[in-house]
């Protein structure tokens, strides 16, 4: 059985289970807190698992708190589900398996990502034999060692693997800190009396590198979020640190990513500027260059970008209701979204499909906020574009110009997007030629569609008093002269036009006023509107031989 292209992990031994679930840690955690409502949120691959590690947790460590398993999330299975864990006023979720390292807004969260295997001498090894990693001068290069979190427990000892065999003249190997992997939100406020955690990063007992996680000081969780560094010593990427060596960036490095291929890797691709970068499978221990596989994604995603461009109507897909400063960035596009005068439409969904979307056949083009890995999502399998935020202030804004850099972190996006609101010009076109002196503004001249390979004039929605949106052509007013088509126009609806476009509008519309009309007859004025008639029986049968009226026995 395959869930989600991953495999089903097999039922573990109870020695197992306490090793690769982390059962110490855990029930340390939830002791020295003072949990009494613990959510446990696996992912389907682990759910064979669940029942067991909660069985541990309750009957060897003595943990008193209430538990209970979340499966089948409402996002993707790498994000915190804050909402099922509100519905069970659950004051802990220990989140297992893979996940985006998103900071939560509600519930705090201790992260266990599970212990897999890595052979690090044959790391090492496919690094040397199989990688063209040498430079022009026959100098080696730096490596930037980053990692899937199943994987964090031997990253250290992959790096000095590496290091040993002279496979780099240095070695970086990027870390998930401590203090991460228990984070208090600000908006869950304090503990109650008795329930507060150690005041020492070693209360538990244990050292700084293998502390429980219930002694980490939220302070440190605060400061490794909120950190602005960027593509500088001690830099957070992709809920990464890492520390440089002096006098180097990003460009001078190669990247060696540890895992499978999926969404972690492609938003480490995608973000980090290395020079080029290389991944190591261990599951088959195969060795791969991902230089080009990186230039195919940039391309597809600046082809969903065009797209995006040309669009007048967007369709705003929530994807997430857990990850921090998620509510900032829907304000944000919003805003964008208004100024730019196209229509929106806001949607919160669970886990996207390609079912939920094609309900809204008007829209012409969505953007998504969800976690920097489920945002990444494959536009061949949607008949519309799917943008991330960061994409979508690209298509919008006139003056910013993609530099290569591409931007998945919400805190990086809230502050090159209010740069870009900035300079993106009035947020009409009366204000636009005011600035103009007149002139005109250059909103209403057609752009080159770099998808069509014509010009295209775009649609303008612009807001009447009230909140009522209205379509403008040019800034000129609306004349309403029939119901049929003008009154979508004065009332911006987007889905009405749609509808008049569709050469099948539904049963009931042959004419649309009752009478007949030259616009809506055949042109000649004649009254095309059906007579009124009893209804009558029709065929019946099976399909290989239906019987008709003919045929069947009179039966009045």
């Amino acid at each position: 059985r395959e869930i989600e292209g991953d495999r089903l992990r097999p039922l573990l031994s109870a020695a197992a289970a306490r090793e690769v679930y982390e059962v110490d840690r855990t029930a340390q955690a939830i002791i020295a807190g003072g949990y009494q409502r613990v959510a446990l949120q696996f992912p389907d691959t682990h759910l064979t698992n669940a029942t067991l590690v909660s069985r541990l947790l309750k009957e060897e460590h003595g943990v008193t708190a209430e538990l209970f398993i979340l499966a089948d999330t409402s996002s993707g299975s790498c994000c915190v589900d804050e909402v099922a864990a509100a519905h069970y006023a659950a004051d802990l979720v220990v989140h297992y398996g893979g996940t985006c390292l998103s900071l939560t807004s509600r519930v705090p969260v201790l992260y266990v990502f599970g212990r897999e295997e890595l052979d690090t001498q044959d790391l090492a090894q496919k690094c040397l034999e199989e990688s063209d990693m040498l430079e022009e001068d026959g100098g080696r290069t730096h490596v930037l060692l980053a990692y899937d979190v199943g994987y964090a427990h031997c990253a250290g000892e992959a790096g000095r693997a590496l290091a040993e065999a002279g496979a780099a003249a240095s070695v970086v190997v990027s870390e998930i800190d401590a203090a991460a992997r228990l984070y208090t939100p600000p908006a869950a406020g304090p503990k109650p009396a008795g329930r507060e955690a150690p005041a020492t990063a070693q209360a538990c007992g244990q050292g700084a590198a293998s502390c429980c996680g219930g002694c980490a000081k939220p302070s440190a969780a605060t400061a490794l979020a909120e950190s602005d560094a960027d593509d500088a010593p001690g830099s957070v990427q992709a809920g990464r640190t890492y520390t440089l060596a002096a006098g180097l960036t990003l460009a001078d490095y190669v990247l060696v990513y540890i895992g499978g291929e999926g969404s972690a890797l492609t938003n480490l691709l995608l973000t980090w500027r290395t020079r080029s970068a290389f991944s190591y499978n261990p599951g088959p221990r195969a060795w791969r260059s991902e230089t080009q596989q990186t230039n195919r994604h940039l391309g597809r995603r600046y082809y969903a970008v065009q797209r995006a461009r040309d669009a007048d109507v967007i369709g705003l897909v929530v994807g997430t209701l857990a990850a921090a400063r998620y509510l900032g960035v829907v304000r944000r596009l919003k805003e964008m979204v208004r100024r730019a005068e196209k229509k929106l439409h806001v949607f919160v969904v669970g886990k996207l499909s390609m079912a939920k979307l094609a309900n809204f056949a008007e829209i012409q083009c969505f953007v998504l906020v969800a976690c920097p890995e489920n945002s990444l999502v494959d536009g061949k399998l949607f008949d519309r574009p799917v943008v991330t935020p960061f994409e979508l202030m690209l298509a919008l804004a006139r003056a910013h110009e993609w530099s290569g850099d591409y931007v998945t972190d919400f805190r990086e996006f809230l502050e090159r997007s209010r740069d870009a609101v900035d300079r993106g010009g009035p947020p009409n076109a009366r204000e636009g030629e005011e600035e103009d002196g007149g002139s005109g503004s250059d909103e209403e001249a057609p752009h080159f569609s770099l998808v069509t390979g014509a010009l295209k004039q775009r649609r303008r929605y612009a807001q009447a008093a009230g909140g009522i949106a209205v379509a403008a052509e040019g800034g000129s007013d609306v004349a309403v002269r029939n119901n049929k088509t003008d009154i979508a126009r004065y009332l911006g609806s987007a889905a009405a036009e749609h509808l008049l476009t569709r050469a099948f509008r539904g049963l009931g519309h042959d004419n649309d006023n009752g009478s007949g009309n030259d616009e809506g007859g055949d042109g000649g004025g004649a009254d095309t509107t059906a007579e009124p008639m009893l209804a009558v029986e029709g065929r019946s049968g099976i399909a290989r031989g239906y019987r008709t009226a003919e045929h069947q026995d009179d039966r009045i």
